[in-house]
């Protein structure tokens, strides 16, 4: 008995004398961490999530859940983008209509992944590094897409109805609507009864 005693007590000792010596493979920075950083230690005084209130309604041709749907994406993008990074936009772009961005035209979903992982990319630069923005602009003073909704603080949503298959948000900003010059309508469409961003803010 005591035989037995000794030799789990030893087993276990020299298990866990080896599991000292076990690596931690190594990770591969997701979107999140790499936009985050960008902003760490700025606008440390904001809180997450922007406040987000529902505005007008023009047209008709969907249904309250339809509205949801579509509420519930930009509060999700509009949260990622409070936090510092957009790991979500992926799953709210349809991977054959792809998504239309601002001064880049069309991306295919490959297109934009890839974009989110760079430390340099489009989204980096224009949504969240203020530093490397002016640094391309030549200027200082230059506002991410980030210091514009943390500057309005409260964003009104309108909803402008194309069809049952297609709504166009405007954001509004009534502590300053001047910040709107900043940003243009995101879009969504409605493929097999779900909705999808079609063109990013």
């Amino acid at each position: 008995m005591k035989r037995i005693i000794f030799f789990l007590i030893f087993s276990l000792s020299f298990g866990c004398a080896n599991s000292k010596h076990v690596e931690s493979p190594v990770s591969i920075p997701s979107s999140k961490e790499v936009h985050s950083k960008d902003i760490t230690n700025q606008n440390s005084k904001t809180q997450c999530p922007f406040p987000v209130l529902l505005g007008a309604t023009y047209g008709k041709g969907i249904s309250n859940f339809d509205k949801t749907m579509i509420l519930f994406v930009t509060k999700q993008l509009l949260l990622d983008l409070c936090e510092g990074h957009l790991q979500h936009l992926l799953s709210f772009v349809e991977k054959e209509t792809g998504l239309f961005v601002d001064a880049k035209g069309y991306w295919t979903v490959q297109e934009v992944e890839e974009d989110l992982r760079d430390p340099d990319g489009y989204f980096a630069l224009y949504y969240f590094n203020q530093t490397k923005l002016n640094q391309k602009k030549g200027s200082s003073g230059n506002l991410t897409i980030r210091d514009v909704f943390v500057q309005a603080e409260t964003v009104v949503l309108d909803f402008y109805i194309g069809s049952s298959e297609e709504v166009e948000i405007k954001f509004r900003f009534p502590k300053d609507p001047k910040l709107e010059r900043y940003l243009i309508n995101p879009n969504f469409i409605k493929i097999k009864n779900t909705w999808y961003l079609h063109r990013m803010f």
